[in-house]
């Protein structure tokens, strides 16, 4: 037998011990949900489903190594190859048709659903928000190995943009094409800038590559705890903060005392007007609560019941973050 459960900007539930959270109010929506709910899934189930989507989002192009090419994607990225620019992981030289495969990251919702999350580390080790203007997965393979770069090899990108922003600059991701939790280093020598519609730079390295730079606010800051619903840790769910009004997701790294919490790795501007995103695989399909808030001094958020959504109500719950 089915019950409704309630979903959208869920209201908080009861009164917390920490005055810093306050109860929210937001239009509902209702979705069927099973009656018990399922035991909540492992977290690598969760990781496979973001990795999926992942895989699903790649765009391949074929091209003639010993000439060199363009590709463009279906968000707008270009990139511009030149002829015998790869080798293979051993440094042999290649010839022939290669496979270049590229991702396009531009949205809230892709950023989560693909677990590309725009958290920079900075020259002391410690993590800080980015504001990202476009994330994207470029590698290259022929057949089934995956090539480099040649020793001096370089390709030009245009990645779209409505506006220009001064204060963009490059990033590259940390470990391989899928890794579990990403996070972006700033670039020092690349050559980067702003013109038209585009940003535009000369790159030597593959893989991850995002367009970003790190948010500078110079207000007070706070360190931010979420609590999760009955049954839920990190080991089996995941957890995004989403800043409103700008491109920026992070993840929480942090777990301890039955709470995720941004200490340790970064903090958060008090008074930012923010959403959080939690996910769960329970019986094969996607759990997610969504919940606004406005961070106050040493935030405490309380979250209600995962919703079972259809991918289609994931999108567009996603599509629909500030």
């Amino acid at each position: 037998m089915n019950f409704k459960i309630k979903l959208g900007l869920f209201a908080l539930i009861g009164a917390m011990a920490c005055s810093a959270c306050k109860k929210k109010e937001t239009v509902e929506e209702t979705y069927e949900l099973p009656n018990p709910m399922p035991t909540p899934a492992s977290l690598q189930d969760l990781k496979n489903f973001l990795a999926d989507n992942l895989e699903n989002a790649k765009q391949t192009f074929t091209m003639d190594e010993d000439a060199g090419g363009t590709i463009t994607g279906t968000q707008g990225t270009s990139v511009t190859f030149n002829a015998n620019s790869f080798v293979t992981q051993s440094g042999t030289a290649v010839t022939g048709n290669i496979t270049i495969e590229l991702i396009e990251i531009f949205s809230k919702k892709d950023m989560i659903l693909m677990n590309a999350a725009t958290l920079g580390r900075q020259w002391d080790n410690s993590l800080k928000p980015l504001i990202s203007g476009g994330e994207m997965r470029l590698t290259a393979r022929q057949g089934t190995q995956y090539l480099k770069l040649a020793p001096g090899a370089t390709y030009q990108a245009n990645v779209p943009t409505t506006t220009i922003d001064p204060n963009m600059t490059l990033f590259y991701g940390e470990g391989g094409r899928t890794p579990d939790t990403l996070v972006w280093n700033q670039v020092d020598s690349a050559q980067f800038f702003g013109q038209g519609s585009n940003y535009t730079f000369w790159s030597d390295s593959m893989n991850w590559i995002n367009c970003d730079y790190f948010y500078n606010n110079l207000g007070p800051q706070t360190i931010v705890q979420v609590t999760p619903p009955s049954g839920f840790n990190n080991s089996n769910m995941l957890l995004f903060l989403s800043f409103d009004g700008l491109s920026s997701i992070t993840n929480f790294y942090g777990f301890s005392g039955g709470n995720f919490t941004t200490a340790l790795n970064y903090t958060i501007p008090i008074g930012m007007p923010v959403h959080f995103v939690a996910i769960a695989m329970i019986g094969g399909n996607a759990h997610v609560s969504v919940v606004s808030a406005t961070i106050t001094n040493n935030h405490i958020e309380v979250l209600p019941s995962l919703t079972q959504m259809t991918p289609a109500q994931l999108a567009t719950a996603l599509s629909n973050l500030p």
